[in-house]
């Protein structure tokens, strides 16, 4: 994670008015990337260049939400992406399936522009937490050179790849 650059968010919905709104509100503080299924979702989230977190609606056309998410989730590049629902379904029961599928957060529609850019920004401000903390456990703190752990992560990966 560039902790220099704007934060990514892909917004996920098959509303092209939804997407025009949320593009609108969150443009001037992230870089917002839009998909208007599930399959063109998983294509941007699968990309080099990862959004920090995602917006995605559970009902659309092909794969749903809840797909979208499972595939995700399943895939060690994109495990770690922080997906927030954000979806018409607001009964209890789409809410538990949602965060048993590894959602983080789940928003309800119609929902307060001011709420959902403060659950955004808190979501985002966590992932740069972890993505740090994750980063400065490889690095010796006194040489700033990859330390034993690097070394171990290095060597297992090289070694699936050369098996």
């Amino acid at each position: 994670m560039d902790f220099t650059a704007k934060p990514t968010i892909l917004v996920v919905d098959d509303t092209p008015d939804n997407l025009s709104l949320m593009s609108g509100l969150l443009k001037d503080t992230y870089r917002v990337k839009l998909a208007i299924n599930g399959e063109k979702a998983l294509q941007l989230a699968q990309a080099d260049s990862k959004p920090d977190l995602i917006l995605l609606d559970i009902m659309m056309p092909g794969l749903s939400g809840y797909d979208v998410c499972q595939i995700l989730k399943a895939d060690p590049a994109t495990r770690d992406i922080p997906i927030i629902f954000l979806t018409s379904m607001a009964d209890v029961e789409n809410e538990s399936m949602g965060f048993s599928l590894g959602a983080v957060d789940y928003i309800a529609k119609p929902f307060n522009q001011t709420v959902v850019k403060a659950r955004i920004r808190v979501h985002i401000q966590l992932k740069r937490q972890s993505s740090l903390l994750e980063n400065l456990v490889f690095i010796d703190a006194l040489t700033e050179i990859p330390n034993r752990r690097a070394l171990d992560q290095a060597f297992r990966q090289e070694w699936v790849r050369a098996v």
